[in-house]
């Protein structure tokens, strides 16, 4: 579910009163540029602003609806805080409310010189505006009958064990001989698979990766269906290109990171990884250049605090990533993270 389609949808259907009603709020009153109420276990009938802007933005005069003062407070903040559910919990519940697809197609009726205008925009900007960008649609569980569950030596060299590759669901496809990568979104709905070619070495005529069912990379961050307790207990989010460096990370101990599947952020990660509220560290591979990182880190709100490692003394290897190896991912992080932001 995309945040700020799901906020216009909201506000050009004249959904914000049915949301609080459905939230068990009362005297829901319509006052022109705002919605006001009552808290559901309150008395004041005027506790509750919400605004009709774009962002809808919310005040409860009564109660610290904010975790932290990352970014402004609004109606999915409301629901977070009265439903005791995180983010992604509460888009889930105000999708289901007002009868929408978690997974509805907002471009879908687009105007086609609105897709292309949209398209030349984010190419400008340095976003990608590729296939990568379609929107989310969950695929069928029964499609990973195609795909059996199999751990493999490969990847327990490369420091993933057993344990952590049956958790990630990691399987085989025999007809392409590719390693299996599930891909789920936040709450866990399976929207993709992505697959390894097996074998080490790969040569130029051949891709190492490619998505065996295809799925919107830049609409979420991976592994944050398992991962997000521990991403709150720790405040931190290390965050990282690949989904497999998300699984050498938890083979490690380190349990509170997500995959953004490539160098390239999108708008609706960097939302999403803002409404963490938590400090997030980028573990990006050694040819991304500190300019580049503090390119993405000014795309965040200005009170996200963004770190990155950044491998000012070497220590890796030409082709090394921050996660192959545990004890220079641990001297990496004591010694070359650098705040950005």
């Amino acid at each position: 579910m995309e945040v700020d389609s799901l906020k216009k949808y909201i506000i050009d259907n004249d959904l914000i009163i049915e949301i609080l009603e459905k939230l068990g709020c009362h005297h829901v009153r319509d006052k022109g540029d705002y919605i006001s109420a009552a808290n559901p276990d309150g008395d004041n009938p005027s506790a509750i602003t919400v605004y009709k802007n774009e962002n809808l933005t919310t005040k409860n005069y009564t109660r610290n609806i904010l975790r932290d003062d990352i970014y402004s407070s609004d109606l999915i903040t409301l629901v977070e805080f009265f439903e005791k559910c995180n983010f992604f919990e509460a888009l889930k519940k105000i999708s289901g409310w007002i009868d929408l697809d978690f997974y509805h197609d907002f471009e879908k009726e687009l105007p086609e010189s609105i897709k292309i205008t949209k398209m030349i925009l984010e190419m400008q900007r340095g976003i990608e505006s590729t296939e990568n960008d379609r929107p989310l649609k969950p695929i069928s569980e029964k499609i990973l009958n195609y795909y059996p569950k199999r751990v493999n030596d490969m990847f327990l060299k490369d420091g993933i064990d057993y344990n952590t590759q049956n958790l990630f669901e990691i399987g085989y496809c025999d007809r392409s001989n590719r390693i299996a990568i599930p891909i789920r979104d936040e709450i866990g709905t399976l929207i993709g698979i992505k697959g390894r070619l097996f074998q080490k070495l790969i040569s130029e005529n051949e891709m190492k990766y490619i998505y065996l069912e295809p799925c919107s990379r830049s609409k979420i961050l991976y592994g944050i269906y398992l991962t997000l307790p521990y991403i709150k207990e720790k405040k931190i989010c290390y965050v990282t290109e690949s989904e497999k460096a998300v699984q050498q990370l938890w083979s490690m101990g380190y349990k509170n990171s997500c995959g953004i599947g490539g160098k390239n952020i999108s708008k609706e990660q960097i939302n999403k990884l803002t409404r963490l509220c938590v400090e997030i560290v980028f573990l990006f591979d050694k040819d991304v250049s500190k300019n580049e990182l503090e390119e993405i880190a000014d795309r965040f709100v200005e009170n996200q605090k963004v770190y990155a490692v950044i491998d000012a003394n070497d220590i890796l290897g030409e082709k090394e990533s921050p996660t192959d190896n545990k004890e220079k991912f641990e001297l990496l992080i004591k010694n070359n993270l650098f705040r950005i932001r």
